[in-house]
């Protein structure tokens, strides 16, 4: 992938109640560290508690602007953002924040912000091996493998899928890499309930997208896609 140059960066901390708790950990500074690894750009973080509704929610905040991979894709802004909140969430302890918030500061002066639960994180994490297996095999070209993880509903025929994909391999080059770019949750008409994967393949210098659909309660591969 194309690697991207990382700026200088501002790490910010919000004081609300107890400054032993709130004090800059260095989970939060590796949690930074790994955004910009990512997306490059300028950050600013906060973090506090936050009560709705009558419950009270430990939050760290993520504020990123001057992106370039951001600005390119403002059409992707809700799966940036999640890949953010992950990102942070995978470098934290277990339990340590409730919630993660993700503000994008874009070049147009528009804004996009998102907040992801514990609980919304940990089910990407529990799925993410389901992820890396379809990745090994679309990279093995392991046609027989992969369908194997589709729900049955929804399998497609082996042969109709190995000509679709070899096509692509002969047309494109073959998939050496896979990179994972964020999530969405999204009630589909037509499948329910489902975690749609934001992926990022390497064929020799292009880099299409892939999306990868699972179902929110099965956990079974509903669909591949290559817009």
């Amino acid at each position: 992938m194309k690697s991207i140059k990382m700026l200088p960066f501002l790490l910010l901390t919000l004081f609300l109640f107890s400054c032993g708790k709130l004090a800059t950990t260095s989970e939060d500074k590796k949690s930074v560290d790994e955004v910009l690894k990512f997306y490059g750009g300028y950050v600013e973080t906060m973090k506090g508690v936050q009560t709705l509704n009558g419950t009270s929610s430990d939050f760290f905040e993520v504020q990123i602007k001057d992106s370039k991979l951001i600005n390119n894709q403002p059409q992707r802004a809700i799966s940036n953002a999640a890949n953010i909140a992950f990102i942070v969430f995978q470098n934290q302890k277990p339990g340590v924040y409730d919630v993660v918030k993700t503000k994008l500061l874009l070049a147009d002066g528009a804004s996009f912000t998102k907040s992801f639960t514990q609980k919304e994180l940990q089910e990407v994490k529990d799925i993410y091996p389901e992820i890396d297996k379809i990745n090994s095999f679309l990279m093995n070209k392991d046609y027989h493998g992969m369908l194997e993880m589709f729900d049955p509903k929804f399998k497609p025929k082996e042969e109709v899928a190995k000509e679709t994909l070899s096509g692509m391999d002969s047309q494109l080059g073959a998939i050496t890499k896979i990179q994972f770019q964020g999530f969405e949750f999204i009630e589909d008409s037509n499948l329910g309930p489902i975690i749609l994967i934001r992926e990022v393949g390497q064929r020799k210098q292009l880099f299409p997208f892939i999306n990868l659909a699972f179902d929110r309660k099965t956990k079974k591969l509903l669909n591949i896609e290559f817009p």
